[in-house]
């Protein structure tokens, strides 16, 4: 399984990639090769279409790796370049979508929890959020059970609409932590990746991806691979200390803004939970304080938040999670909206002397061959 899986998802993903290029830059594949092979030297110029090596049709046809330095260098100077890295240069959001992060969880050995914890942290440091902690979502369901249904439901379905890859290996890397800590509730985020996976493979046709159907069978049996490994080996990882930020998760991702305020609610509402007990010696936040019942026991103090500071930080919290789980939702979309780049090259071929036609096309002989070595 891990053989194939891992074979399957390297010419999956460079499909994949190609698919994402050609659709957020609103081209064919002619163009990509007319531009995008060029250096970020040449800002504004084009490969002339007779000119220009047919690269992008073993990528885009036959799922060849571009992440690799044996393309011959722009103006027959003896170098490679790595095509990958050059369009990334170009194109920083086609970056994901040759989706090498999930070939480490098809491997036999699972990827490390400590790589999972950084895809974790990453994907909220970029975004300036914070995990609700765990003991504020027991304490919501434990204030207003309909509360806390609704933002299941509500945060899940969006994390699982997002169908990017970036959200999508967050998943994963959630459900691993989930299985390494062995929580008796590890299924609700199994189903969470399921879902994702489908939900992602099954987007292709909808953002009018070329080939969507193929792509997606393609892609659908190596990404639930990855999501069975996680499951089954996911917690065979050598032990490793908790990052802060990770302390306290609860059985799904609910996502919030890092701010004063978001910290004040949860703060809050943690008073109010089952496990106020945790919050004795500490006042509540001064937003919070009104109306609220202090208690001293043995010179240590606890403080009930009065009703209409739990409500209204349950209202907080409520509309901050909704808000950025609707806009993790919208990343998608917002991925193809990018404008294309070197919109004018189009009209500024280069190429029209002898030298430049010498210095731009790689003849047959020297070419890599679709076989050549991927990296």
């Amino acid at each position: 399984m891990a053989i194939d899986s891992a074979s399957a998802l390297r010419t999956g993903g460079a499909m994949t990639w190609t698919r994402f290029l050609l659709k957020s830059q609103d081209c064919d594949v002619r163009w990509l090769n007319q531009t995008l092979l060029l250096p970020t030297t040449e800002p504004s110029g084009s490969l002339s279409e007779r000119l220009a090596p047919r690269v992008f049709e073993d990528i885009h046809e036959k799922g060849k790796n571009p992440d690799g330095a044996y393309w011959a260098e722009y103006g027959n100077s003896g170098g490679k370049f790595n095509l990958f890295e050059r369009v990334c240069e170009r194109v920083p959001k086609s970056r994901p979508w040759l989706l090498r992060d999930f070939i480490g969880y098809v491997q036999p050995d699972p990827a490390p929890i400590l790589e999972s914890r950084t895809r974790l942290m990453g994907y909220t440091y970029q975004r300036g959020l914070l995990f609700v902690p765990g003991r504020v979502v027991s304490a919501v369901k434990h204030l207003d059970p309909v509360l806390y249904a609704d933002l299941e439901q509500r945060c899940a379905k969006a994390l699982v609409k997002a169908a990017t890859p970036e959200t999508l290996i967050f998943v994963i890397a959630f459900l691993h932590e989930m299985t390494w800590r062995r929580r008796h509730d590890v299924e609700a985020s199994g189903r969470l990746a399921y879902d994702a996976v489908d939900e992602f493979t099954t987007s292709f046709s909808r953002r009018e991806f070329d080939d969507a159907d193929m792509l997606a069978q393609r892609l659908h049996g190596p990404l639930v691979d990855a999501v069975a490994n996680v499951v089954v080996w996911g917690d065979r990882c050598a032990p490793s200390k908790f990052v802060p930020s990770l302390e306290d998760l609860s059985a799904l991702p609910f996502l919030m803004e890092k701010s004063r305020e978001m910290l004040d609610a949860c703060a809050c509402l943690h008073a109010a939970g089952e496990e106020w007990y945790e919050c004795m010696g500490r006042p509540l936040p001064e937003r919070y304080q009104e109306g609220a019942i202090e208690v001293t026991c043995d010179g240590i103090s606890s403080h009930t938040p009065a009703p209409a500071s739990i409500a209204a930080a349950l209202l907080a919290l409520k509309s901050n999670v909704l808000r950025v789980h609707a806009d993790v939702e919208r990343e998608y979309e917002d991925s193809l909206q990018s404008t294309p780049v070197m919109k004018t090259t189009r009209s500024k071929p280069v190429g029209n002397r002898d030298s430049d036609r010498r210095a731009t096309k790689l003849p047959r002989r020297s070419r890599p061959s679709s076989g050549a070595k991927s990296a």
